[in-house]
């Protein structure tokens, strides 16, 4: 970052015009989410310093766990990324031997000021969609002061470190995790599909 205008030129040490690329090919598009989930991202890796242990948590399940996966070893895949859907727009990365912790968050008072990230960011019944290109140019330009971010210590990691007991479900015969109780969720009327 420059100091003196506090304008990015990296995030996590990668080049804007690289993270951008990233951020297409992976997201499928360059969306304001994934331009501010980077700088949370930076800002909370800043905080926290080097760990060899990283987990991630995102508050939310739009683009910031995209961002997650871009610029941290935590994907969804090997389970350092835990998604939670709680609507909110911040990350905490934290060493899951220490549980020392960073959580960065989307300042809103900071947000307020910038009518255009504002636009995008603080959504009201009856807005208007709005064009995303103005968004993330805000964004690339004053997005680290856009962001909040403190030291945390979490409870306990949030990704089990024992294995995960199986079973075959007795009405389905597939396998599913014991801790879901006696059968799979699926033959407990929770199944997402017919």
């Amino acid at each position: 970052m420059n100091h003196n205008t506090g304008q990015a030129t990296t995030v996590c040490d990668i080049e804007l015009s690289e993270f951008l690329i990233m951020a297409e090919e992976f997201h499928g598009h360059i969306s304001p989410g994934v331009v501010t989930g980077g700088f949370l991202v930076d800002a909370a890796q800043r905080e926290l310093g080097h760990s060899l242990y990283l987990n991630a948590v995102t508050e939310t399940v739009v683009c910031l766990p995209d961002a997650v996966q871009l610029l941290t070893p935590c994907t969804m895949g090997n389970g350092f990324l835990q998604v939670l859907d709680w609507g909110k727009f911040a990350v905490t990365l934290y060493d899951r031997e220490s549980l020392r912790g960073a959580r960065a968050w989307v300042d809103l008072e900071a947000v307020a000021a910038n009518p255009v990230v504002s636009s995008w960011f603080i959504r009201k019944p009856g807005d208007q969609k709005v064009d995303k290109d103005p968004v993330v140019q805000e964004l690339l330009t004053y997005g680290p002061r856009l962001v909040k971010c403190r030291a945390v210590d979490m409870k306990e990691s949030l990704k089990s470190q024992g294995k995960v007991l199986t079973a075959a479900c007795p009405s389905c015969g597939e396998s599913y995790p014991l801790r879901f109780g006696d059968q799979c969720l699926a033959c407990q009327g929770r199944a997402y599909y017919l």
